[in-house]
């Protein structure tokens, strides 16, 4: 029986770990959620339960809803932009099976913090994990109708934004490749050629490293920071012993720069692409949240 009720949970495992990150924006309080939803699991009368998954989802969305309450409160003292935990592709994962994934990407997860728990929870549950409104209605104790309306207030406030990627896997690496040579060239006209007009760069240093306090929005602006801070150690890394070894990562749904400063991560980059032109660049250097990149 134990091995059977366990077995029932490891096959939602994954999905329960992905709903809860993408409610929560923290990999780590997604792992701490879905093993409290595990002992919940096992302490349950499996006899009444009738269907398994459904059960385990509404107890991941629940939990996960208490946390995210309690977050936002933190988070709005939280010092400069905020952005969330990187999620890293399943290491045992062959590189070129990686897709694509926008459902997970900092572009959308930082939208989803302008929405309310029950916005959010709503829009998750529907436009990502196909949820039914009636399902949905059980899962957060609201009415079918108040549901689909949290969903299109979640939909109008983060501008209907398309879960499909715009470019192919390949061609998100070859953006990344160009922006890496453009910085590395040292002028301005071939950097500010790749990025929108008005694209926007947020770095989360959480007030524990240096970073931007404010976005910082603009082609040029941007391409002046990236010239005058992140040149220097692109080139670094082209030393033949280099102390800072620069890597590309898969994580959120996407390839990233990873930069490593004496074997220690100090910086993840990854890009938003929008009409062939990086719309929004996004830089962890929290090291709470670079944790997660240690190789060793």
């Amino acid at each position: 029986m134990t091995a059977a009720v366990l077995a029932t949970f490891e096959a939602a495992r994954a999905q329960l770990i992905g709903l809860a990150y993408r409610i929560t924006g923290s990999r780590t309080e997604a792992e701490d959620i879905v093993q409290e939803t595990c002992l919940k699991w096992l302490a349950a009368d499996q006899a009444v339960i009738q269907v398994p998954r459904a059960w385990l989802m509404k107890v991941a969305t629940r939990l996960s809803l208490d946390y995210l309450k309690s977050a936002r409160v933190q988070r709005m003292s939280y010092i400069g932009p905020w952005l969330p935990e990187p999620f890293l592709a399943n290491e045992n994962t062959p590189e070129e099976e990686l897709e694509l994934d926008e459902s997970i990407s900092m572009a959308l997860l930082v939208l989803l913090e302008q929405l309310s728990p029950a916005e959010r929870a709503s829009f998750i549950l529907h436009d990502l994990f196909q949820y039914r409104f009636e399902e949905i209605a059980d899962i957060l104790d609201r009415s079918a109708s108040a549901c689909r309306k949290l969903a299109s207030r979640a939909r109008a406030k983060i501008g209907n934004q398309d879960l499909q990627p715009e470019l192919t896997r390949d061609a998100h690496l070859q953006m990344l490749n160009a922006f890496t040579q453009a910085v590395k060239q040292g002028e301005t006209a071939p950097l500010v050629s790749l990025l929108q007009d008005e694209a926007t760069f947020v770095s989360d240093g959480g007030g524990k490293a240096l970073a931007a306090r404010k976005i910082v929005r603009g082609s040029a602006l941007i391409s002046r920071f990236f010239l005058k801070t992140v040149r220097p150690a692109l080139l670094a890394a082209e030393d033949p012993d280099p102390e800072i070894v620069i890597k590309i990562t898969w994580f959120n749904g996407a390839p990233g720069l990873i930069i490593y400063h004496a074997g220690q991560p100090v910086s993840a980059l990854q890009f938003q692409v929008t009409h062939n032109k990086i719309q929004h660049i996004y830089v962890l250097r929290n090291p709470d949240k670079l944790r997660l990149f240690h190789t060793s």
